[in-house]
């Protein structure tokens, strides 16, 4: 038997915040209404504490509403019973010898079968954000700070490298991408709409955050960096994920001490009150890509994530190099009380790509830029892109005070 043990402080203020309309240089004006979020709060942002933030209950948004609310798990010490311990993953080498998947299924699905029109789909680009709970980073990208912690000390911390290095061209792992919620996924097509009986998972990898991992994978394992890419199915059921997640993940490190770096893939769901969805995206190189945003786990003594900091230099890193070469492409970094297995390595975070109203095409491609992003991060080679990325005198900004 193993004992796994979570300890959560429960906090809750309240806090409201008024909506921002922000006028664009070529003179449109962009007014947005409310995004519920059922999670955390802020104003101007100042954040709310995250109840029970090591459960698949305590899925954390950026301005977002959970589309798939699970119900509530308690966090106390958990016994995980040999029997609903997953098997010791089978290695399946695929696409050279840098790189290693875990426990793929060949589950297929057609999701165009979902034809009926529920509800509207709109785009929404997530642009730079003002207020105190903003911290701007230097080479680009900014944190969402939602902590006691203050904003010149995390002006300091911005700016300390994280050092990761990587052995480039060595057969043992250095990179573990894996997912929590692995079955969720993304609409089959780019459209305008969505139909309700879909509820945004799919067994079928290539619908999904899988196929977004297998993209950050085949990057890094091309560039000569090492990866392993665990597609082990944790959400079935949902609740208990992490729970399930924290245990193969502990496995697979311990049975490759070399991995340095542990991204946990996910899918965000932002929706408005009134069922609109939304599709977080920009423009990359002439392609829309889905956007992408770092949750990293903050610790105030409570949350047994003692490296936390550590994780938050590799974060302001893998941001403002996603912002040096693919500007536009990140949300602001949600750096939050919670676990969410982030005390298993100094290079752990969690990453949202895009929403349950991107498109599985918008969201394999942010999976490449992530992977381009990693290599030049670690490696210090510059992909080559084949068209001018815009500048950022042509990238439009929203300002926004959010209403809550």
């Amino acid at each position: 038997m193993r004992l796994i043990r979570t300890s959560v402080r429960k906090r809750i203020l309240s806090h409201t915040a008024a909506a921002g309309v922000f006028l664009l240089p070529f003179g449109f004006i962009a007014l947005f209404g409310t995004i519920a979020r059922s999670h955390s709060r802020s104003e101007n942002g100042v954040c709310l504490e995250m109840n029970n933030m090591n459960s698949s209950a305590g899925y954390l948004h950026y301005e977002a509403s959970v589309q798939e609310p699970a119900p509530e798990e308690p966090e106390v010490s958990y016994e995980v019973p040999e029997d609903d311990i997953p098997e010791q993953p089978v290695v399946k080498p695929i696409a050279g010898e840098y790189l290693k998947t875990l426990n793929m299924n060949d589950s297929e699905e057609d999701l165009t079968s979902f034809t009926t029109h529920s509800g509207a789909i709109v785009e929404e680009y997530f642009g730079r954000c003002g207020g105190p709970g903003y911290i701007d980073l230097s080479e680009g990208g900014q944190v969402r700070n939602c902590t006691d912690l203050s904003a010149e000390e995390l002006r300091y911390e911005c700016t300390v490298p994280s050092g990761i290095v990587v052995e480039r061209g060595s057969d043992e792992p250095q990179v573990l991408i894996m997912h929590t919620h692995t079955s969720e996924s993304y609409e089959p097509y780019e459209k305008s709409w969505y139909d309700s009986a879909y509820i945004s998972r799919s067994q079928a990898p290539e619908n999904g955050v899988v196929a977004v991992g297998d993209a950050v994978a085949k990057e890094l394992a091309e560039a000569g960096i090492c990866v392993i890419h665990d597609c082990t199915v944790y959400d079935e059921p949902y609740n208990g994920a992490y729970t399930r997640s924290l245990y193969g993940t502990a496995e697979i490190l311990e049975r490759y001490p070399s991995v340095k770096i542990v991204l946990d893939i996910h899918r965000d769901a932002i929706e408005y009150p009134d069922g609109t969805r939304v599709s977080a995206v920009t423009e990359i190189d002439g392609k829309k890509a889905a956007q992408f945003m770092v949750i990293c786990a903050a610790d105030d003594g409570n949350y047994d994530v003692p490296d936390y900091i550590d994780n938050f230099h590799f974060a302001c890193e893998l941001q403002q190099e996603a912002e040096k070469l693919f500007p536009t492409l990140t949300r602001p970094i949600l750096f939050q009380y919670c676990q969410y297995n982030q005390q298993l390595s100094k290079g752990a975070l969690l990453i949202e790509v895009g929403s349950h109203g991107n498109s599985v095409d918008q969201a394999v491609y942010t999976g490449e830029l992530i992977g381009k992003t990693l290599v030049s991060l670690l490696t210090g080679e510059a992909p080559v892109l084949t068209e001018a990325l815009p500048t950022l005198s042509e990238v439009p900004f929203y300002f926004l005070g959010r209403v809550i």
